[in-house]
């Protein structure tokens, strides 16, 4: 398996007159500030860790050259660089940046991977490890990000912010106590937004991951544990384009249920403008509450349709409010909990389980169900008939995805989603022909602990929710 720093390394080796320069003990360069101000596009600035594990501090770097990677080089142990923000006010007042880093218009193309960022903060509450700043194709690779106002917060009209990419990275803990209810892991803007293999969870104060953008795909994540929501998919003028779609493919998204909000996923509306698009929720395992409002829909153009997903709990599947029509919901060939079986959003082609039972995990990462009920193994459908949207942007079409982006929505053509980082992944015992259906282009991959993905046996028939049932979950080897 590729290493993630090489792989950048050799992602990079064609841009001529590329150079390295290198942070850290021993090195030619002092600083991060000194090694960006002195970076060119498609330099590679290459951290090293300080001495006894300690956090380089109060670094602001605010980025408006292209073709940048921020590279964290491991010690031994493989731990990421950490740099921490603490005691600095990141006032997001010219030059100084409102987060650990930040990327203006002129950034785009920059990577940044290897970090482990904590303790941003500022007067207005979102101090952020990253921000993007209206900046395109922007990469966020193998970083965690921790206890800062917010993860990532972005921002960007149509056009602009487009590609965010964040991949196998670790987002918790973070938000601030002085502005509860307001601080996310995530709080997204902009065009476009993917999430994958990563994990995600116990926002401080906010949702797991709130987003304003015009296009969220989410696919082979960990969301659990939120106080508030996992996913607030909310409103801006971006939401009002035609195609505001997001789309949830494969995740394990775990409510706990001493939560102080039982809502899992909110798709609509909270600043009365429009969300013209659908939420997809498809191949997911989703653990709810007994209390739980599984989707609440809160926009008059905002529709979702779910498929082939294991969702556990109770209470409402499907809220229709504020506008929305209850009519534009698809619920087709999930399973479902007893809970949910009075839900009258459900549709056709759906198990639900017996009164009582309770689905639980094989282990704390092995993500396959005890004792499967019926109706999970071998219930999905091919993908085909999934109907899903191809993502506005062409990054997703790079050589590695297995997929065209001539073709319309809801063909085979769909697009999943970035140059695969870490090729080869796939192993030719699940590389599916050029023929075969039912996830030959999508569920081939699922989500492994800690912050990755594995692929996924191919079946003819794939098992619903988000994890394999008879495939047994590799170690996740080391990202160097």
């Amino acid at each position: 398996m590729f290493r993630c720093a090489l792989f950048s390394l050799l992602l990079l080796a064609g841009i001529a007159g590329a150079k390295t320069l290198e942070v850290g003990p021993g090195k030619a360069v002092a600083s991060l500030a000194e090694a960006y101000a002195k970076a060119e596009k498609g330099d590679i600035i290459k951290v090293y860790p300080l001495r006894n594990d300690a956090p380089y501090e109060r670094v602001a770097i605010l980025v408006g050259k292209p073709g940048i990677t921020f590279l964290g080089v491991p010690d031994k142990s493989g731990t990421r660089v950490k740099i921490s923000g603490k005691g600095f006010n990141y006032t997001g007042q010219a030059p100084t940046p409102r987060a650990i880093f930040q990327f203006d218009p002129g950034a785009e193309g920059c990577v940044l991977e290897g970090f482990e960022l904590c303790f941003a903060h500022n007067d207005s509450h979102n101090g952020a490890g990253v921000r993007i700043n209206q900046a395109n194709h922007i990469t966020v690779r193998n970083c965690e990000v921790h206890h800062n106002d917010m993860g990532t917060q972005s921002n960007g009209p149509i056009g602009s912010a487009v590609d965010q990419l964040f991949e196998y990275c670790l987002y918790h803990h973070n938000g601030d106590p002085g502005e509860a209810g307001q601080n996310h892991n995530f709080y997204l803007g902009g065009t476009s937004v993917t999430l994958r293999g990563c994990e995600v969870h116990s926002p401080i104060t906010g949702h797991n991951f709130k987003s304003r953008a015009h296009f969220n795909w989410i696919e082979f994540c960990y969301i659990h544990d939120s106080l508030n929501r996992e996913f607030d998919l909310v409103d801006s003028s971006e939401t009002a384009v035609p195609d505001s779609h997001t789309v949830l493919l494969g995740n394990i998204i775990v409510k706990d249920p001493n939560s102080a909000n039982h809502d899992v996923i909110h798709f609509g509306q909270d600043g009365g403008k429009e969300h013209n698009g659908a939420i997809y929720l498809i191949h997911n395992t989703i653990l709810a509450t007994t209390r739980a409002m599984l989707l609440d829909l809160s926009a008059p153009k905002a529709s979702a349709r779910l498929i082939g997903n294991v969702i556990d709990g109770g209470g409402t599947l499907i809220n229709a409010r504020n506008g929305a029509d209850a009519r534009s919901v698809t619920v087709e060939d999930n399973w479902l909990g007893a809970g949910f079986a009075g839900s009258a959003a459900t549709s056709r082609g759906n198990t639900f389980g017996k009164p009582g039972a309770r689905i639980e995990f094989t282990g704390r990462t092995d993500f396959r169900i005890q004792h499967p009920p019926h109706g999970i193994i071998g219930g999905g459908q091919d993908e085909d008939s999934w109907g899903l949207p191809v993502p506005p942007y062409p990054s997703l079409a790079k050589a590695g995805s297995g997929i065209s982006r001539t073709s319309g929505a809801g063909s085979r053509s769909t697009v999943v989603g970035g140059p695969p980082p870490l090729k080869p992944l796939k192993p030719p015992s699940v590389q599916p022909d050029a023929g075969a259906s039912a996830g030959a282009n999508l569920l081939v991959w699922q989500y492994q602990d800690p912050a990755r993905r594995e692929p996924r046996a191919f079946a003819a028939k794939p098992d619903l929710g988000a994890t394999d049932q008879t495939h047994k979950p590799t170690v996740a080897a080391s990202l160097y």
